[in-house]
C-alpha cells in the first residue's frame, strides 16, 4: 500500500511537470501564430472585398511594413529581458512577455487605419523573441535530466501549431474574429502560468534564497525521484556557481568559445536567410503570386502548415539517432533542392511558358522546404548552441545570435518585394538557395558532431 501512495506521487508529480511546460508552451505557440498572422491578413489588406477593414487595398509598402516591422519591435523587446529573467525571475518575465501578445491581437482586432497595424505588429515583436530566449531557460531549468529533451522539443512542436492555426483560421475568420480568436492563447497562457507555475529553482539558488529552491524543487519533482530535495538543490548550486566564477571575457577568448559563437552565429542568422523569414509570412501571397485564387492560395497555404507541424515531430526521433550534423547537412540538401525547382517554375512564369500543368509545383515545393526545415534547420541551431557554448557565455552569444537572426529576417522581409522587382521572384528564391549552399559548406566543414559527446570532448573538437 506504502508502495502504492509513492508511484501515485511520482505519477502527480511528472504530470505537474508537464502541465507546467504544456502551460508555457501556449506562449510559444503564440508566438508563431503571430509570426504567420500576415500571411492571411495581407492577402485581406490588398483586396477590395468586405474582407478588408482599411476599405482599399495597402500598396507593396504597406504590406511590407506589416511584415517587418514586428523585427523592430523583436530588437527593442529583447533588451530589458536579457537582464529581467535574473532580476524578478523566470516567471515574471514570461508572464509580461505575453502582455505586448494580447495588446497586439486587440489592436489587431479593432484596427480600421494602417498605422495601428504598425503599432500592433510592434507590439506582437516585442514578445516574440524574448520568448525565444527566455522560455526555453525557464523549461531546461524546471525540467528533469530524463526529460528535458522532450520538453525543449515541445516547444518547436507547439511553436509550428501556432503557425498551423494562423493558416487554417485566417482566411475563414473576419479580422475582427481572427484576432480574438489569437488573443484567447496568451490568456490562457498568462492565466495558468500564474496560478500553476512555480518560480525556476536556479533563479532562487541564483538569490541565494535556498527555502525557496526547496520549496520549487518539491512542487516540480516526486519527492522520492531523489533521496531529498536537498541533493537537487547541491547539484543546482554546483552549476550556478560555476557560471558565477567564470570570467565572460577570459572564456571569449578561448578559441573553443570563439568558434563556438562563430557556429551559433551563423546557424541562427542563415535560418533565417534560407528564405524562412518571407516563405512564412508571405505564404498566401507567393501562392497567389504563382497563379493560385485567393481561396486555393488559403488551403495551399494549410496544407504548408500542415507539414510544418506533423515534421517536427521527427526531429526527436532522428537527432540522437543520426547525430546533429548529419541531420542538418540532409535538412539543408533537401532545402537547396526544394528552392532550385521553385526558382525553376518561376522563372518558367517570367518566361511565360504554359505552366497550366505544373501549377503543382510550388505548393511541392513549399511542402519540401517545411518538411526539411522543421526536422533540421529549424529546431537545430538552438540546440547546436546550447550544446558547444560554455555555460558562462551561453546566454549572452544565444542572446546577440537571436538579434542577429532578427535583423536578418526583419531586412528580408522589409525588401521582399524590393528583391523580387530587381532579381524577379525565380531570382529571390535562387539566391536563398546560393546561401543555403554557403550554409551547407559550412556545417560540412566547421560544425563537429555533437551525438553521445561530452561537453568536454566537444570543447576539445572546437579548440583544434
Amino acid at each position: 500500500m506504502e508502495k502504492m501512495s509513492r508511484m501515485l506521487n511520482c505519477f502527480r508529480s511528472i504530470n505537474y511537470v508537464y502541465l507546467v511546460v504544456l502551460s508555457g508552451n501556449f506562449l510559444a505557440l503564440t508566438g508563431d501564430a503571430s509570426i504567420a498572422w500576415p500571411s492571411p491578413v495581407l492577402a485581406k489588406l490588398t483586396s477590395n472585398g468586405t474582407d478588408n477593414p482599411l476599405g482599399e487595398p495597402i500598396s507593396k509598402d504597406e504590406q511590407s511594413w506589416i511584415a517587418s516591422i514586428s523585427g523592430f519591435g523583436s530588437l527593442i523587446g529583447i533588451i530589458p529581458f536579457c537582464f529581467l529573467p535574473d532580476m524578478i525571475g523566470r516567471k515574471p518575465s514570461l508572464l509580461l512577455i505575453a502582455i505586448p501578445h494580447m495588446l497586439s491581437f486587440g489592436l489587431s482586432a479593432f484596427a480600421s487605419t494602417i498605422q495601428l497595424f504598425y503599432v500592433a505588429r510592434f507590439f506582437s515583436g516585442v514578445s516574440i523573441c524574448a520568448c525565444y530566449i527566455v522560455l526555453p531557460m525557464y523549461v531546461a531549468e524546471v525540467s528533469e535530466n530524463s526529460n528535458r529533451g522532450l520538453m525543449l522539443v515541445s516547444f518547436a512542436i507547439f511553436s509550428n501549431f501556432g503557425s498551423l492555426l494562423s493558416y487554417v483560421t485566417g482566411p475563414y475568420f473576419s479580422m475582427f474574429w481572427f484576432n480574438m480568436f489569437l488573443l484567447m492563447f496568451p490568456t490562457a497562457f498568462f492565466i495558468l502560468f500564474l496560478f500553476i507555475a512555480p518560480e525556476s529553482p536556479y533563479f532562487y539558488v541564483l538569490k541565494k534564497d535556498y527555502t525557496g529552491a526547496v520549496r520549487s524543487i518539491e512542487k516540480l519533482r516526486c519527492n522520492n525521484y531523489y533521496k531529498n530535495s536537498e541533493l537537487e538543490l547541491r547539484n543546482i548550486r554546483v552549476e550556478v556557481e560555476n557560471a558565477e566564477r567564470g570570467n565572460i571575457l577570459n572564456t571569449l577568448s578561448k578559441r573553443h568559445a570563439i568558434k563556438g559563437s562563430l557556429i551559433a552565429l551563423v546557424l541562427t542568422s542563415f535560418q533565417q536567410l534560407s528564405g524562412y523569414a518571407v516563405f512564412i509570412p508571405y505564404t498566401q501571397p507567393i501562392f497567389i503570386q504563382a497563379g493560385s485564387s485567393i481561396s486555393n492560395s488559403a488551403i495551399s497555404s494549410m496544407i504548408v502548415g500542415s507539414v510544418a507541424f506533423f515534421s517536427s515531430f521527427l526531429c526527436p526521433f532522428i537527432i540522437d539517432k543520426k547525430g546533429r550534423r548529419f541531420v542538418l547537412t540532409i535538412s539543408i540538401c533537401g532545402i537547396i533542392i526544394s528552392e532550385i525547382i521553385f526558382g525553376g517554375f518561376y522563372y518558367m512564369v517570367y518566361q511565360n511558358y504554359d505552366t497550366d500543368s505544373i501549377k503543382w509545383i510550388p505548393l511541392a515545393c513549399l511542402m519540401g522546404y517545411m518538411l526539411f526545415f522543421t526536422f533540421g534547420l529549424g529546431p537545430l541551431p538552438l540546440t547546436v548552441t546550447s550544446e558547444i557554448l560554455p555555460g558562462n557565455i551561453k546566454f549572452l552569444v544565444s542572446t546577440i545570435a537571436g538579434s542577429l537572426g532578427t535583423i536578418c529576417s526583419m531586412l528580408l522581409q522589409k525588401n521582399y518585394y524590393f528583391l523580387n522587382d530587381n532579381l524577379q521572384y525565380f531570382g529571390t528564391i535562387w539566391m536563398f538557395a546560393g546561401l543555403c549552399t554557403f550554409l551547407l559548406i559550412f556545417v560540412v566543414l566547421v560544425l563537429p558532431e555533437t551525438k553521445g559527446k561530452s561537453f568536454t570532448e566537444i570543447l576539445e573538437k572546437l579548440d583544434k
